[in-house]
């Protein structure tokens, strides 16, 4: 790849993100070809501002652009680890191969420097015999004590036990997984906790990035609380989740709440300000829903019976009612979830600080859907957009409702054709009727109407049908054409 190609791909990379008004002026430099000028600035704007994931792929490109591939590479990492759903990284590092490696650079040394923090891998466990060495293993690198916090009746805590830097904390379950977490957190001897299921294993390539994101994060004011990356294999398929919070430093006051589905928050709850929320590229490999392994129903009953407990103990918060709703659609229960759903929506909207509104939305798009709502559905995707315009799944969940509601007016419009047919033999009003109805109109209509849906070889016999005495109406002879040419494309692309 030459350097004119790679500058024109840094360009279109910057210009699909809209940018703060203060990287206009690197931008800028970078686009006057002043590489070595915005490196200085940028690595000053880096030195103050050093979360700020954009700086950091800007400098990476400036690198990159000079030749110094090893330096750069480095840099990217970092911006990765920072904003690890952002959509450069394939061509970027695709890039990166292609670019000579430079010189050693103590001055980015330096600037990617971090305090070395200690951390601990907390690991809650129920009868994971057959899980918990992999989750170990995984770790082993990764962490500088592992606490398994256990109530099993199998093999699980002796299999644990085996394994260095491990601690095994023996709890009696009492239905609260909130309370379990805040038991283990006791006995974490490290500066900062990442909590990790049984079922799920470290992406070796991350194991350096658990410590390297404490350190990065560690001289905040704000208590940061860090959502991890967690990749769900079900069926062949892969999901990815950044949900879920499950690394914080340990003695700044963070606790769990909540029976099941537990969240993060200070002593003040989970609904305030007073915690910093962001995603980092700590991956984790997850099997656990996959249909061999998830006894679906058992898990469904028992965590509605515990989110009713929730409801009974904080009837107002709206999160307990949203679970409630997800769950009670799992176990087939639509009315129960419908219900559910509209007060999570109630109490969600009289609490700006509830971030979950767009989930509210989508589940209760789907009750809508499965229902044939449709004008309810688009009313939910709608409200979703209103609430967060940026959220991609509302814009995607719309143009499927209007799928359907176009598929629904395409079957009325035929009916109504057919009607006119059924209602013209028997027509004697003094208002003339259109006897080219019955002639070609309609038929001609349904022509339409099977070529918008996909029948196209029935359009075309239609069309075929009615080319020379339609009076030249409809393009027939440009429609045919059309649909000879999709047959010769579908016909290319079988062979």
């Amino acid at each position: 790849m030459t350097a004119e190609n790679v500058y024109s791909m840094c360009l279109m990379l910057n210009h699909k993100v809209t940018m703060p008004t203060q990287h206009e002026h690197i931008i800028s430099l970078i686009q006057d070809l002043k590489f070595a000028e915005a490196e200085t600035e940028l690595k000053q704007a880096i030195s103050h501002t050093p979360l700020d994931g954009q700086l950091w792929v800007m400098l990476g490109e400036t690198l990159l652009l000079q030749s110094q591939g090893q330096a750069a590479k480095r840099v990217f990492d970092r911006a990765w680890l920072l904003d690890p759903q952002a959509q450069w990284i394939k061509p970027i590092y695709k890039a990166l191969q292609q670019v000579a490696q430079g010189d050693n650079r103590n001055d980015i040394d330096e600037l990617l420097t971090v305090p070395k923090i200690t951390v601990a891998a907390a690991i809650l466990t129920r009868n994971e015999a057959t899980n918990i060495s992999k989750c170990i293993l995984a770790l082993q690198g990764a962490v500088d004590e592992i606490i398994v916090v256990d109530s099993s009746t199998d093999d699980t805590p002796r299999i644990a036990s085996q394994y260095p830097k491990v601690k095994v904390i023996r709890i009696t379950w009492e239905d609260d997984f909130a309370a379990a977490r805040n038991k283990g957190l006791q006995h974490v001897q490290s500066d900062w906790v990442v909590w990790v299921d049984a079922d799920e294993v470290l992406v070796p390539e991350d194991v350096p990035s658990i410590r390297e994101v404490a350190g990065v994060f560690q001289h905040l004011d704000i208590i940061p609380a860090l959502h991890i990356w967690q990749v769900n294999h079900v069926n062949g398929i892969v999901h990815h989740d950044f949900s879920q919070i499950r690394m914080f430093p340990v003695r700044r006051g963070i606790r769990f709440h909540g029976r099941v589905h537990e969240q993060v928050g200070t002593n003040k709850g989970i609904y305030h300000n007073d915690i910093y929320r962001r995603a980092v590229k700590i991956r984790l490999n997850h099997h656990g829903y996959e249909p061999s392994i998830l006894q679906s129903r058992r898990k469904l009953e028992r965590n509605l019976r515990l989110l009713k407990l929730m409801i009974q103990e904080e009837p107002e918060n709206p999160g307990h009612w949203l679970y409630y709703g997800r769950e009670s659609i799992g176990v087939g229960e639509q009315e129960q979830a419908y219900t559910a759903l509209l007060e999570a929506e109630r109490l969600g909207l009289l609490l700006p600080t509830f971030g979950r509104m767009s989930d509210v939305y989508k589940l209760l798009f789907q009750i809508m859907m499965v229902r044939k709502n449709y004008s309810e559905a688009e009313a939910y995707c709608l409200k979703s957009i209103a609430h967060n315009p940026a959220f991609p799944d509302a814009h995607y969940m719309l143009s499927q409702v209007r799928i359907k509601q176009a598929d629904e007016l395409l079957r009325l419009a035929e009916a109504s054709i057919k009607q006119s047919l059924t209602c013209l033999p028997n027509y004697r009003g003094s208002v003339s009727a259109d006897y080219q109805i019955a002639e070609w109109k309609a038929e001609l209509t349904l022509g339409e109407l099977a070529m918008r849906s996909g029948r196209l070889s029935i359009a075309k016999s239609i069309f075929a049908k009615h080319v020379k005495h339609s009076g030249g109406m409809y393009n027939l002879k440009d429609k045919l054409a059309t649909i000879e040419a999709e047959r010769q494309r579908l016909n290319d692309q079988s062979k």
